[in-house]
């Protein structure tokens, strides 16, 4: 019994003016309190510094003043107080659940706005992994300073030390599953429960290193509607859905794309015989592209003459690889070579 010898080394500790004042103010105020009054004055002052000497004989037990009742460190309550709102709206979710005003779908498979559209709020998040489970999510950074993500089911965002960057940092719930299966002509009230159910798991890191998870689970009503819950969670072994990889942001698919489109027109180089042309005619089409936002990738020659040659061009623009490939002819013009079109 560690913590009463603590508590009575703590009352031991009182130091006695404090308790002489206290008996010469009640004393000295006799009218006031009268007999009964300075007994329960007495009760009340005594059951202060029993407090007072359990949270010092707490703290001294386990480093914060509720000591080693919860292993000896409890964390700030500010720093674990994760709230969710809805973008657009400001209405927040809670435990109690609520219907989400801002979307709603049809049994044609239409969708109304948007069902869940929705952002964090707290303290010195450093990152936050979200895992949906059946349908799936896309993000937008509103600052434009982190990587976006369309259409996957996981992925980790950090959020950083700029927590007034939090609330531009929004997550939509995309209902692809079930629209698809209204589609294909089953009404809201035939779909399986299975479907009509989902769940958002958030692993939540914080700057000191401590996690915490939350949850926000989503029910599709039967007139389109749908009701969302934001709680504490703790993550299950059959959830193997968080355990999924991380899903590619949108920058990531454009790089891989571009990096595809790459190794296919190498690898198609490589078979097909090489067209000889005056070089200077690629030399004119490449000088073009260079006074513009397009970057080439590669080039081929799709016609060529000994006065006109068209390329069909791989590009990018901002780092974005555009589809389809552009075409571009050169003329000869004055012993030179001359673009004289250009576009899709």
């Amino acid at each position: 019994m560690n913590h009463l010898k603590h508590i009575s080394k703590a009352m031991s500790d009182i130091n006695d003016s404090y308790i002489q004042e206290a008996e010469e103010f009640y004393s000295g105020n006799s009218k006031l309190f009268g007999r009964k009054g300075k007994a329960a004055a007495a009760i009340f002052l005594g059951a202060c510094l029993l407090a007072g000497g359990i949270g010092v004989a707490l703290y001294s037990a386990g480093g914060h003043p509720l000591g080693s009742w919860f292993g000896g460190e409890i964390p700030s309550l500010d720093t674990f107080t994760i709230k969710a709102y809805a973008h657009g709206t400001d209405k927040e979710l809670t435990a109690a659940g609520a219907v989400m005003d801002t979307g709603s779908v049809t049994d044609q498979g239409e969708q109304k706005g948007h069902p869940l559209f929705f952002y964090l709020a707290g303290k010195q998040i450093k990152s936050v992994r979200f895992s949906c489970e059946k349908q799936l999510l896309s993000f937008r950074d509103w600052t434009e300073s982190r990587e976006e993500y369309g259409l996957v089911r996981n992925f980790t965002i950090p959020y950083g030390e700029r927590e007034e960057d939090y609330d531009y940092l929004t997550i939509g719930w995309e209902p692809e599953g079930i629209l698809e299966a209204l589609k294909d002509g089953t009404t809201i009230a035939a779909l399986p429960e299975e479907l009509r159910e989902d769940r958002i798991v958030m692993e939540i890191t914080f700057a000191d290193g401590k996690t915490a998870v939350k949850m926000i689970q989503i029910s599709l009503l039967d007139d389109g509607s749908f009701f969302a819950i934001f709680d504490d969670y703790s993550i299950q072994e059959g959830d193997a859905f968080v355990r999924r990889a991380d899903g590619a942001s949108i920058e990531e698919q454009a790089r891989q794309a571009l990096r595809q489109k790459q190794k296919e027109e190498e690898a198609k180089q490589q078979k097909e015989p090489a067209v000889l042309l005056d070089p200077a005619a690629e030399e004119a089409a490449r000088a073009y592209y260079a006074e513009t936002v397009l970057e080439v990738v590669s080039m081929e020659v799709t016609s060529s003459g000994e006065e006109m040659v068209v390329f069909s061009v791989c590009v990018t623009k901002e780092g974005i690889l555009q589809d389809p490939n552009r075409s571009i002819t050169v003329e000869r013009r004055d012993g030179g070579w001359e673009v004289t079109a250009e576009g899709y």
